[in-house]
């Protein structure tokens, strides 16, 4: 589904250069969970964005379903992700003066008529738990938790082919980590391809496979089930 190919990044910092990704060579198949753990500040969220299309790498190629990303324009590229792509955020980036309800259907508002896209929105807030007194509310009278599900339900409103999740329980009390890494394996179980970013050994545990990031280098790493 996705497959990376020496995938190279550098970082400059006044007159020095830091390696961030050197040769990552990856493949994703479809329908199933992969974690990616590693030291803080070793390029885990980096190399997130060129996986997904937010961050050219100054050398190799990020082929998704065949398609190399970075070989298509701007708009091709921003069309192609808002089409394939979903993202879930440690910090959620809900938009704070709008609803519940139109943070779920912002991304694909201009797509498709207002009505039919109510009633996706509406059930996938159902699905991950939301229930309709909140669909008003906007996110600072909401948990943690609940601004976290409604992240999820936005990011599955384009029904995407692969989601991205950036340490996604990064702020979130235990129970509640747990509440949210039961519901993306749930997402997964029917049929959703994930790469979660995360610190937490236990989330990173949950997924089918595993990559250790440090030094550049990627490696897998066996998982403890």
């Amino acid at each position: 589904m996705l497959n990376t190919y020496n995938l190279k990044k550098t970082f400059k910092n006044r007159n020095e250069s830091k390696i961030i990704l050197n040769n990552i060579n990856m493949s994703i198949e479809k329908g199933k969970w992969y974690s990616i753990v590693g030291p803080s500040g070793t390029g885990k969220t980096t190399l997130l964005n060129c996986l997904s299309g937010l961050l050219k790498p100054d050398e190799g190629k990020v082929c998704f379903e065949g398609v190399n990303l970075y070989e298509l324009n701007q708009r091709e590229l921003s069309n192609f992700r808002r089409k394939n792509i979903g993202f879930i955020f440690q910090d959620f980036k809900l938009l704070p003066h709008y609803t519940v309800l139109d943070n779920v259907m912002l991304p694909i508002i201009h797509d498709m008529d207002v009505k039919s896209l109510e009633e996706r929105a509406k059930k996938l807030l159902n699905e991950v738990g939301i229930v309709e007194s909140l669909y008003g509310r906007l996110p600072d009278y909401l948990s943690g938790g609940e601004r976290q599900r409604v992240a999820i339900a936005r990011s599955l409103i384009a029904e995407p082919k692969l989601l991205f999740c950036d340490e996604p329980t990064g702020n979130l009390d235990l129970e509640t980590r747990n509440q949210i890494t039961n519901l993306l394996n749930q997402i997964k179980m029917s049929g959703q391809t994930i790469i979660i970013v995360t610190h937490d050994i236990e989330v990173a545990n949950l997924g089918d496979m595993c990559f250790y990031l440090k030094n550049g280098e990627l490696q897998t790493m066996e998982l403890m089930k």
